[in-house]
């Protein structure tokens, strides 16, 4: 039998070289893991609103996992602008607008629709109005029936020039809308869901 020898270095080096090894194992996995973790955030983000939902909508990827269908906002609804349209709840602004009173709110049995405290804008439906170069006001002046119907007076208007919006104080009811006469309001969803953190 032979025995070798081996300096107390060539030992600290057998052991470290193993720590070390294990070390970049837990770290590729820890890596992995933090990669997945992005991912599903980024999925999550990828699940874009295409269709307005009544006030208080959580975020659209945990809507369509919740929302059943069951058409409890429907029948709550007083202004009845929420119908249910392939298996989810989703707001119809052509005929009506809403009042936000929150019943929708109430109905929902899973949670798809969550109340928040009033100070946290909870009725915001994320539709927000543009204004169409045909304006009555922008062209003859003197109108001002979108800004009189807005209840948190998020419009503003100057002679001969178009609406301006201000955003910040906007809660996407649709009032606006259905108080033009002449059909130049559009309702346009926001780019990005007032919900995700970006």
């Amino acid at each position: 039998m032979e025995h070798k020898t081996i300096s107390r270095r060539g030992l600290f080096r057998a052991f470290t070289s193993g720590t070390k090894k294990a070390s970049a194992d837990s770290s590729s996995v820890k890596a992995s893991a933090d990669q997945n973790v992005v991912t599903k955030q980024l999925d999550a983000r990828q699940v874009i609103r295409v269709v307005a939902r009544p006030p208080g909508a959580i975020e659209e990827v945990l809507f369509q996992k919740i929302c059943t269908g069951c058409t409890e906002c429907e029948l709550a609804c007083p202004e009845t602008i929420i119908h249910v349209e392939s298996g989810l709840a989703q707001l119809d602004i052509d005929y009506g607008y809403c009042s936000m009173c929150g019943e929708c709110q109430k109905a929902c049995p899973t949670g798809a629709l969550h109340a928040k405290k009033l100070q946290d804008k909870q009725n915001d439906t994320e539709l927000r109005p543009s204004f169409s170069t045909n304006c009555q006001n922008r062209l003859f002046g003197e109108c001002e029936l979108c800004a009189e119907q807005c209840p948190h007076q998020a419009i503003s208007i100057a002679d001969f020039c178009l609406p301006e919006l201000d955003q910040a104080k906007c809660d996407g009811c649709v009032r606006c809308k259905q108080a033009c006469p002449f059909s130049v309001i559009t309702m346009n969803l926001l780019p990005f869901p007032a919900m995700f953190d970006w």
